[in-house]
């Protein structure tokens, strides 16, 4: 008799992946924790082989939304770290494919200019162990991760990183690409052989696109009346009308900056509607209280990037990261990629947490990255961050309590698909 042949893994353009999807306009409910998720999955465990090359060493973590290995690649002979999402069956959810195609497509554009993003070189759907994600496995922190074990970063420790983050936006924000969700959380810190640290921006999932002439496959836009990113990072005008453009971003930086700095958020709030009054009546703790010894320069600078007028802002990012530069005194340096910083060793070293970080290989082609999708299935299902999901997973605030009077936005902020902190 003839045995049975072993089902494989087949590479599919990113372009040739199912695009029919409900309409944007019909909000889903939030299904409850582990309801309708892919049971048959076989599941994950050391030393098995994932799609024919990828060598499960052990579990770096696991969410709500999957779980992520660090892995050996047989065929390029060095570690990866490797996502699998543990997807719901009865919604397709098809337009988190699109976001995926899209968040993929964005990052091998803007990595083709610079090296300060996170983006992904592989990823496919396996017939037993389902979608997965490939990513380049380093040992690192998250800015967040790095301020919760060591305190406050210096100024001019946060002035190079700064520089980097500005950088990464700064090429994105020429392609047109708004990335709508910078936080401590999605920037990627690692030290260099040199034992200076290198920031990364991760995370593109949510990101906006503001010119049409970008060579990808834009995915539906986003519901009417409903906001994507992280509500303390948001600008207030963003949160009143839902419009993206690079000010967002050099808003949400300035909020990074802040916490970087002082330890805590500018504008406190537990609700959107909260940090938007804050925000409406510049409630914002002089910089001198919460950071002695900062530099009286940098009370002006974040004065001028917290403006309620965008047009009394940073014009763009450049000029916004060259006077925290200039007010914190530390040398103009264009061309330094890797900013000094003390060689403290033990945390980066020694972290266990195993930051996905991806430096961009082998991505000339935005178009020719693939899915590999098993035979047998009608649709691959993945979305690249655990923030994406939870954005589209979660319906909307139907109502928002309205701001103050002084409030631009008189009729209320609408609802706010928020990211994972």
């Amino acid at each position: 008799s003839r045995s049975p042949r072993r089902r494989r893994s087949r590479a599919l353009p990113l372009r040739a992946a199912p695009t029919l999807a409900p309409p944007a306009s019909q909000p889903r409910a939030a299904a409850p924790r582990g309801a309708g998720r892919d049971k048959g999955r076989a599941p994950l465990a050391r030393g098995r082989l994932v799609a024919g090359r990828y060598r499960l060493v052990h579990p770096l973590g696991q969410g709500a939304m999957g779980e992520v290995w660090r892995a050996h690649d047989s065929v390029r002979r060095f570690d990866v770290a490797l996502k699998f999402l543990v997807l719901p069956r009865q919604d397709p959810a098809i337009d988190m494919m699109e976001r995926f195609r899209f968040e993929a497509q964005v990052a091998a554009q803007i990595g083709r200019k610079t090296d300060l993003i996170v983006t992904v070189h592989d990823a496919g759907e396996d017939p037993e162990a389902g979608p997965y994600l490939v990513m380049e496995y380093v040992r690192g922190l998250s800015l967040r991760q790095f301020i919760q074990e060591r305190g406050r970063v210096p100024a001019g420790e946060l002035a190079a990183l700064l520089r980097q983050i500005g950088e990464a936006l700064s090429v994105a924000h020429g392609l047109g690409i708004v990335h709508r969700d910078i936080k401590p959380s999605n920037i990627l810190l690692r030290e260099g052989r040199d034992g200076r640290l290198r920031a990364k921006v991760a995370d593109f999932g949510i990101a906006k696109w503001i010119r049409q002439d970008l060579p990808a496959d834009f995915p539906r836009q986003t519901a009417e009346g409903v906001v994507l990113g992280t509500p303390a990072y948001l600008s207030p005008e963003h949160t009143c009308t839902g419009h993206a453009d690079p000010q967002l971003d050099m808003w949400a930086l300035a909020v990074v900056a802040h916490v970087a700095l002082t330890g805590q958020q500018p504008f406190a709030g537990r609700t959107i509607a909260d940090v938007l009054a804050s925000i409406l009546a510049s409630d914002r703790p002089p910089l001198s209280t919460l950071c002695p010894g900062a530099p009286p320069e940098l009370e002006a600078w974040f004065a001028r990037a917290f403006a309620l007028d965008p047009g009394e802002r940073f014009p763009s990012i450049e000029p916004m990261i060259a006077a925290f530069v200039a007010a914190t005194g530390v040398p103009q340096a264009p061309s330094e990629r890797a900013p000094a910083a003390p060689a403290r060793r033990t945390g980066l070293h020694l972290a266990a947490a195993g930051l996905m970080m991806v430096l961009g290989m082998g991505l000339a082609l935005v178009t020719a990255l693939p899915w590999k999708r098993s035979e047998g299935r009608t649709a691959a299902l993945l979305a690249v961050s655990d923030g994406v999901l939870a954005a589209a997973r979660r319906a909307p605030v139907a109502q928002t309590p309205r701001a103050p009077q002084a409030a631009t936005c008189s009729t209320g902020a609408p609802g706010v698909a928020a990211t994972a902190q």
